[in-house]
């Protein structure tokens, strides 16, 4: 245990019996939390700048790289097929498989054999001991890439590009002018089952990429993001200092001058986290990472001697703290000083104000965007219950992500075994218990408690909401998913 985690722990345990203490620690995350309501409408405030019309540029040359890590190999496979399928003349692009630690030779090999029927387009590597996970392999790969590319491609092992998504690319880094460019995430299936849940994901890209893309300062999204070999050297490559080596890398282009951009167009789709618990996992790295890079450019983001302008950092730092949650510590506080009697203190109402306000950021952002884009009451229920529902690893992440506990990178499960299909996290029974327990034995008569409370019960319910969603969701791609190891 470091001693920043033992300052940030004494910190918090001596606040439970000095109120005064909480009201200064609940007072500045208020504060930060505001900020944060402010700052996504205020970065869509600002017009977008206007670019000047692109130079010709020579028709691009694409090194896909497609790093997997114990994946179904009838995935891969239907990935890579889609990769082959291009309308895209086929000397102006190569495919790199990256395979890095894969134990069991029954995923890799048929991934092999396969990309050895393909010689000179497709490129297998296996590579044992590689550290780094994902950015480990993305780096191997580079490092083969042939000479006369000109752009890096990276897609996961279970996004079907469509057959235009190489011609789609060319045109759009020819009609931006960007060093790079980054295109939406989807999800196949979800026009039946787990729309819901697809409203949620695709909020980021509706909400903090599309006001990103009038600042070039897109951050990459880890597939689908198109780069200029040169501006991916000239970053220093792929790191792996955090668990979203994407958005670092991302970080690291802007701040060398590379502009990028967003196309909201889908050119591929991929596959929805089979259960709950592979997307709570998927959350806590995303919502971590990113933390994590925030830290680690927090000088050159937000810091007096920047390059960036005001409306980049903005931008920046919306799209780092897009999954952030800052409810753990005022509910921890909160439960104690209910505990201890204090329900009718400041420091008790500042908490339960926090939690609320919490709460209403995730409700003005997703009900918000549902509105705009029209979508159906059920469906933006839906997604409110899935943001609500991972609300607790958000919370969980952001304190761990300042607290400096790093976690390994996880690769979510695509296979649907029995292991992704564990039920409703420990978190949400805990807080279901732990509330009812605090009305039951400390009853507070103080409405802004009580209003917090009562959003503290909402992650159980809407964890399972989202759960049989996904469940809905696994079933109805089993098909699919037998298919293609056929």
């Amino acid at each position: 245990m470091n001693a920043w985690l033992i300052a940030v722990y004494g910190l918090l345990g001596l606040a439970v019996f000095e109120p005064m203490l909480g009201v200064v620690i609940c007072g500045a995350l208020i504060a930060l939390q505001v900020a944060l309501l402010v700052l996504r409408p205020a970065t869509a405030g600002i017009p977008a700048r206007a670019f000047a019309d692109p130079t010709d540029q020579p028709v691009p040359k694409f090194s896909i790289h497609v790093a997997i890590h114990s994946e179904p190999s009838g995935l891969v496979i239907h990935t890579l097929k889609s990769l082959l399928n291009q309308n895209w003349p086929a000397d102006r692009y190569e495919i790199i498989v990256m395979d890095n630690n894969t134990v069991d030779e029954s995923l890799w090999r048929p991934v092999e054999a396969f990309c050895a029927c393909y010689p000179g387009r497709v490129f297998f590597l296996h590579r044992t001991g590689v550290r780094g996970a994902k950015a480990g392999a993305l780096n191997i790969a580079l490092e083969h890439t042939d000479p006369d590319v000109t752009h890096i491609i990276t897609v996961d092992a279970d996004y079907a590009v469509r057959r235009t998504f190489l011609s789609v690319a060319a045109n759009a880094l020819s009609r931006t002018g960007a060093d790079y460019v980054q295109f939406p995430q989807s999800y196949s299936g979800t026009a039946s089952t787990a729309r819901g849940i697809n409203a949620e994901l695709e909020e980021y890209f509706r909400t903090n990429a599309l006001v990103a893309d009038h600042a070039e300062a897109v951050l990459l999204t880890g597939t689908l993001c198109v780069i200029s070999k040169g501006a991916l050297i000239a970053a220093g490559g792929w790191s792996a200092a955090t668990i979203t080596e994407d958005a670092e890398m991302g970080v690291r282009l802007c701040e060398a001058g590379f502009s990028g951009r967003f196309v909201n167009m889908v050119v591929g789709q991929g596959m929805l986290p089979l259960s709950l618990k592979d997307l709570e996992k998927q959350r806590y790295r995303w919502c971590s990472g990113n933390f994590q890079t925030l830290l680690k450019h927090l000088a050159s983001v937000l810091g007096p001697n920047s390059s960036f302008n005001l409306h980049k950092r903005l931008v920046v730092v919306s799209q780092l703290t897009a999954w952030f949650n800052l409810s753990l510590v005022p509910c921890v506080l909160l439960l104690a000083w209910l505990a201890n009697g204090r329900d009718q203190s400041v420091a008790a109402s500042m908490a339960a104000g926090l939690i609320l306000l919490s709460f209403g950021d995730v409700f003005l952002r997703i009900v918000g965007r549902g509105l705009r884009d029209g979508l159906p009451i059920g469906v933006m229920l839906e997604a409110l219950a899935c943001r609500i529902a991972l609300t607790p690893q958000s919370a969980k992440a952001t304190f761990d992500a300042f607290c400096g506990i790093n976690r390994s990178f996880v690769v979510t499960d695509k296979s649907g075994g029995r292991g992704s299909r564990e039920r409703l996290h420990l978190c949400h029974l805990v807080l279901f218990v732990a509330v009812p327990s605090a009305l039951i034995f400390t009853p507070s008569a103080n409405p802004l408690i009580l209003a917090a409370l009562v959003a503290l019960l909402l992650p159980l319910p809407a964890a399972w909401v989202t759960d049989k969603n996904l469940c809905a969701y696994r079933k109805a791609m089993i098909p699919s998913m037998k298919g293609m190891t056929a």
